[in-house]
C-alpha cells in the first residue's frame, strides 16, 4: 500500500513521545521513499522534535478548541499560543520572548469554552517537560493530579480527559506545579457565581 501511495498517512494520538517515534521509525523501516505525513495527534506538543529528529511532519490537535464544540479556530491563550511559540522556535523564527510567569496558563475556565454544563480544565505549559506533576485544588480540596503533559483534570489519555461540572457557585481553583527543579508555582482561577 505504501509504495501505491503518494504519502504515508499517519495517525498519532494516545502515547509517550518515545512511542509516537516509535512508530514513525516502524514507517520508515519500509523504506518507501515517501513522506510521512502525521494529520493529527494531540495537544502534546513536545512531540514536534519528533518531526524534527526524523524528518517527518507533525499535525498539531486540540480537540478542545479545534474540534468539539464550542470550537474557537483563531490560536487561544495557552496551548495553542505556546505551540505556536515551540514552532517557531524549531524554525529558528524570532518571536519575543514571555517572561516566567507568562509561561504557564491555567486553562478552562474560558465562559465561552464551557460546554453542557461542564468546562476542561487543564494547565498548560511552555515548557511542559520541565513539570513534574501538577495537583488541582478547588476551593482548597484537592480534586485531581497530573503527571504528564497535557497536564488534564480527569485524564484519560493525550487528547480528552473528564469534564469538570459547572456549578454555577464561587469557586475558587488552584494549580500547584512542581517543577523537576523542586520549585513549586501555582496559578489561580476564580470562577464567580451565576
Amino acid at each position: 500500500m505504501a509504495r501505491a501511495s503518494d504519502v504515508i498517512l499517519v495517525h498519532g494520538n494516545q502515547g509517550t513521545t518515545q512511542t509516537y517515534y516509535k512508530m514513525i521509525r516502524a514507517a520508515q523501516q519500509d523504506d518507501h521513499g515517501k513522506p510521512i505525513v502525521c494529520n493529527e495527534d494531540s495537544p502534546r506538543f513536545t512531540h514536534l522534535k519528533v518531526a524534527m529528529e526524523t524528518r517527518t511532519s507533525w499535525g498539531y490537535y486540540n480537540n478542545h478548541t479545534k474540534q468539539e464544540p464550542p470550537a474557537d479556530w483563531g490560536i487561544t491563550r495557552g496551548e495553542d499560543q505556546f505551540f505556536a511559540m515551540r514552532m517557531a522556535d524549531l524554525l529558528v523564527i524570532k518571536v519575543p520572548a514571555l517572561p516566567p510567569e507568562e509561561q504557564f496558563y491555567f486553562q478552562g475556565f474560558e465562559q465561552e469554552l464551557s460546554y453542557q454544563g461542564k468546562r476542561w480544565i487543564r494547565l498548560a505549559a511552555l515548557y511542559p517537560e520541565r513539570i513534574d506533576s501538577v495537583k488541582f485544588y478547588r476551593n482548597g480540596e484537592f480534586v485531581d493530579m497530573a503527571f504528564e503533559e497535557p497536564f488534564y483534570i480527569f485524564h484519560h489519555d493525550t487528547w480528552s480527559q473528564g469534564g469538570v461540572a459547572v456549578t454555577g457557585a464561587r469557586e475558587e481553583w488552584t494549580a500547584a506545579i512542581t517543577m523537576h527543579s523542586g520549585e513549586t508555582i501555582e496559578r489561580h482561577a476564580v470562577v464567580e457565581a451565576v
